[in-house]
């Protein structure tokens, strides 16, 4: 019996990979622990967004080989996919796994064992055998799903966008849509499994369906999706600006169980530097897209990311970005530096920004941000909302325990509470804020 420890870097489409290999091995025979000496496994799921991300997969890699020079280590992910070279060299490297191969990651982990499939506790519809090289992306069917509450479902994997400063294309290719039978099946099996949201993920969620014959715009998988009974929230992760179709706002304006909440990242608030990046809308587009959601969605909120210190950015610019954010008064931002990248169109430009400099952009985008969401939390103050229950976070010497949660609109809410509430709704009254979160009984 094998020990396998697994680690993710990075988005939720990633989690969901994490899980389908997990799957595949646990039902396998593998069994997970947390303990680094007593495995005999590690499996990591990479990031390279930032260089940053990078440097973490590397510092991971040697830690867990220093813990357990025995371990067998298998890298995969965004950072395996175009680094395979470099991380084969770093010691304790078993094998790396490539973007698209994920699923093949059972017969991996027996090759690492001289173990034959025919030997193993193989279970049905998991081998490898069909895995091709040319096939769409990995193709995974999870039934359940870290934490409670709420699953990750991956419906769409690449992009067909060619942003100057993003390597996310290099490594997972151009678009490629899951067909919606797979994609609705899984839904069930996990409602089955006793969870209430299903938040859609992917690379470029947006451009879902735009690959298949015929064509399925991702509003009509959401439609289809609202309509399996046990679901009661429907959640997407992320979506670029000029993917939100006039269609998909009127579902989400007209359905109670959509959430009406949308990330869709800003980067830059000024037009030049949005250029620079090859975005594909300006500051009036983005602007007049948010007061649009705000005006037709019942309690919206809208969440995004900023990058600071794009080649050239001036201070004039930057403060473009926090004059539109100040209009917009998101939930939440991910401010985060620009990280030359390379193969990207961005690593040649010039006129790099100095690093004190995006990081006091940083720092300032932080406070004004957590300003910003204090107004929009405020307006909650007194409101009863329903909140999904995610984790018990500590328990009480009178029994009572505290847990927190989210709102359809992604307000982050705490309550005590005797019992057990994890995976379920509970009502609760907003009574203060306290940081990033709301305060509450219920």
């Amino acid at each position: 019996m094998k020990k396998v420890i697994f680690q993710t870097l990075g988005c939720k489409v990633n989690q969901y990979e994490t899980q389908g290999m997990k799957e595949k091995l646990l039902g396998s025979g593998f069994v997970e622990t947390a303990n680094a000496q007593d495995a005999d496994l590690f499996i990591l799921n990479t990031c390279t967004v930032t260089g940053e991300g990078d440097k973490k997969s590397r510092y991971l890699i040697r830690r867990m080989h220093r813990s357990n020079p025995n371990i067998k280590i298998i890298v995969t992910g965004c950072y395996a996919e175009k680094n395979r070279d470099e991380i084969v060299q770093l010691d304790g490297v078993t094998e790396v796994l490539g973007q698209n191969e994920k699923d093949r990651i059972l017969n991996l982990a027996l090759k690492c064992f001289d173990i034959s499939a025919a030997d193993f506790n193989l279970c049905r519809g998991q081998d490898d055998a069909a895995f091709s090289p040319r096939k769409r992306f990995a193709d995974f069917a999870i039934s359940d799903f870290q934490g409670n509450g709420r699953a990750f479902v991956k419906i769409q994997d690449g992009c067909n966008h060619a942003c100057s400063f993003c390597k996310v294309v290099i490594v997972r290719g151009r678009s490629r849509s899951r067909e919606i039978q797979s994609i609705i099946d899984e839904v069930k099996r996990l409602i089955r499994a006793g969870f209430k949201e299903a938040v859609l993920t992917g690379i470029q969620l947006g451009a879902y369906g735009n690959d298949l014959k015929p064509e399925l715009p991702l509003h009509i998988l959401a439609e289809q999706l609202l309509e399996i009974s046990g679901l009661e929230r429907l959640r997407l992760s992320s979506i670029e600006p000029t993917d939100v179709s006039e269609d998909l706002i009127a579902l989400m304006e007209s359905s109670p169980k959509f959430c009406p909440h949308l990330h869709i990242p800003l980067q830059s608030g000024d037009d030049e530097v949005l250029k620079g990046m090859r975005r594909r809308y300006d500051r009036v587009f983005y602007r007049d897209l948010a007061v649009k959601l705000n005006s037709r969605i019942r309690n919206f909120a809208l969440t995004c990311d900023v990058m600071c210190g794009f080649p050239g950015e001036t201070e004039n610019q930057f403060q473009n970005t926090v004059d539109l954010l100040a209009e917009l008064r998101p939930l939440k931002i991910h401010a985060f530096p620009y990280s030359r990248r390379e193969g990207t169109l961005a690593s040649r430009f010039g006129n790099d920004v100095p690093k004190p400099i995006i990081e006091s952009r940083i720092e300032r985008l932080i406070r004004e941000g957590s300003r910003w969401q204090q107004d929009f939390l405020s307006a909650y103050l007194g409101r009863v909302m329903p909140v999904l229950v995610e984790e018990e976070i500590e328990s009480n010497k009178n029994g009572l325990k505290k847990f927190r949660g989210r709102t359809g609109n992604y307000i982050l809410a705490e309550f005590e509470g005797a019992g057990n509430f994890l995976g379920d709704f509970a009502d609760i009254k907003f009574q203060r804020i306290i940081s990033d979160r709301i305060l509450g009984t219920l």
